[in-house]
């Protein structure tokens, strides 16, 4: 996953349903040195009072939509 890619979540969190879409910002990557994953910053769509913020995510809790 890369900035650009449109994606959906796959759990649900406070406030944002399982299948909200969005579309990756940016990408950062973890402190921890061994760590196996990706944080990314997501802007959703259609998710009332965060539409206008971004969100972050850890990389298994996304997928890419095609």
């Amino acid at each position: 996953m890369r900035a650009g890619d449109l994606v959906m979540t796959t759990r649900a969190q406070i406030g944002v349903p399982a299948g909200a879409i969005g579309m990756i910002i940016t990408t950062h990557e973890p402190r921890a040195v061994d760590a196996s994953y990706k944080i990314h910053e997501v802007q959703l769509y259609g998710v009332k009072h965060y539409s206008e913020y971004s969100r972050r995510f850890l990389s298994r809790d996304l997928e890419i939509v095609k």
